[in-house]
């Protein structure tokens, strides 16, 4: 019985690991991608061999799958030699941090031995065959799009050693944890730590907290001199009640690092953390000074309550989002921001002409000039109201 069970599970595991892998070892752009790639074909033929070799008495079969699976150990331990172990280096502008006190970065995780680049690289490749809205054309230009900013982000010392947390990412999809207490923290080299500093908290997409945000808003942060927080949320499931308590928990763990001034906050949200936008706006909404959506999802029962309305009443919002969004057209954005409109907010809309769901990777510069253009005059709208 047990070898039955055992020839099964190592048939199962070639069927997928093997095509995976072999997927990997083509789109892969990192040396590591290819010991993964090579590891990978090596866990899911060795064991097979093993059991064939048992079943067909052949001593050959034995011995090769034996050997494949000391190989397949000897690369796992190569890989994790090669992880980065997410320790912030002496003066990085960016760590990460764990809100609920206890380390919890996981180095040994396939989502770190893996780069996050070859992880999204293979995910482009396989997500068409699932998500009738993400076709072969986005997944090309997307795995473009996506290279070329990981190839800048690895290039920076303090980002190449945050690793990847997109082990949270995969903890909320297999086994529902979502909030696990991790943010990303970007201080802005120069910036006094002793002094109050305004605040800016970025809330991530669908697909999970991938370190290519925090490196495209590092830049406006340093211009405009912001703490950047991005709290990570599982898959992005901001919908979730405690999705409020998570920002809240993020801006009172920083505190342990940088002084934040509490009136000088803003929120901003991609995609489904739009949604996110919705309840903390809902719940927290009295705290922040402005709101900025990008590509939103947004949930209209958050920005239909008494309490958002209440919140953002003569306060800024802004809106961005691509003119041939597929995922959330036009016409639903634009709804959003005349319901927040009409209850008082001051909105402003903006559309990029030729972009669809994906532009903060696929106009990145424009979008964000945008984005630092309109925040650094809310600021400034901010500062003269507090003197009048």
């Amino acid at each position: 019985m047990f070898f039955v069970i055992a020839r099964m599970a190592s048939l199962v595991l070639a069927v997928l690991a093997t095509p995976l892998s072999v997927l990997l070892l083509i789109v892969g752009q990192s040396f590591e991608s290819r010991l993964f790639g090579i590891a990978g074909m090596m866990i899911g033929v060795s064991p097979l061999l093993v059991c064939l070799g048992v079943e067909l008495e052949r001593r050959w079969l034995k011995w090769t799958g034996g050997l494949g699976c000391l190989g397949w150990l000897g690369l796992t331990v190569a890989l994790y030699s090669l992880a980065p172990d997410g320790k912030r280096p002496k003066g990085a502008r960016i760590q990460h941090r764990y809100a609920e006190g206890a380390w919890g970065f996981q180095r040994q995780a396939l989502g770190n031995l893996l780069p996050e680049l070859d992880q999204f690289l293979l995910g482009f490749k396989v997500v068409p065959l699932m998500d009738s809205y993400f076709t072969f054309e986005q997944s090309r230009e997307l795995s473009a799009w996506t290279a070329e900013i990981y190839r800048e982000l690895e290039a920076d010392a303090d980002f190449h050693a945050l690793g990847s947390v997109m082990p949270v990412a995969y903890a909320d999809l297999w086994l529902g944890r979502g909030g696990q207490g991790h943010s990303f923290l970007y201080v802005p080299p120069g910036l006094k730590r002793d002094v109050p500093a305004p605040v800016l908290v970025f809330l991530h997409g669908s697909g999970g907290s991938f370190k290519a945000y925090p490196w495209l808003l590092s830049q406006m942060a340093d211009e405009l001199g912001l703490v950047l927080i991005c709290p990570s949320y599982g898959m992005g499931n901001w919908n979730a009640a405690d999705s409020a308590g998570v920002v809240e928990a993020a801006l009172a763990d920083a505190e342990n690092v940088v002084r934040l001034d509490r009136g000088k906050m803003h929120l901003m949200g991609l995609s489904n953390g739009g949604k996110g936008l919705g309840h903390a706006g809902r719940d927290l909404g009295e705290k922040f000074a402005s709101l900025t959506f990008i590509s939103p999802v947004v949930e209209t029962g958050s920005i239909k309550d008494p309490r958002f309305i209440g919140n953002w009443q003569g306060k800024p919002v802004f809106i961005i989002t691509g003119a041939k969004d597929d995922r959330v057209p036009l016409e639903s954005v634009t709804y959003v921001s005349s319901v927040m409109k009409k209850n008082g907010a001051q909105v402003t809309l903006k559309t990029v002409p030729q972009a669809d769901h994906f532009l903060l990777f696929s106009h990145r510069r424009e979008v964000i000039a945008q984005l630092k253009e309109w925040l650094e005059e809310a600021m400034k709208a901010e500062a003269v109201k507090r003197t009048e």
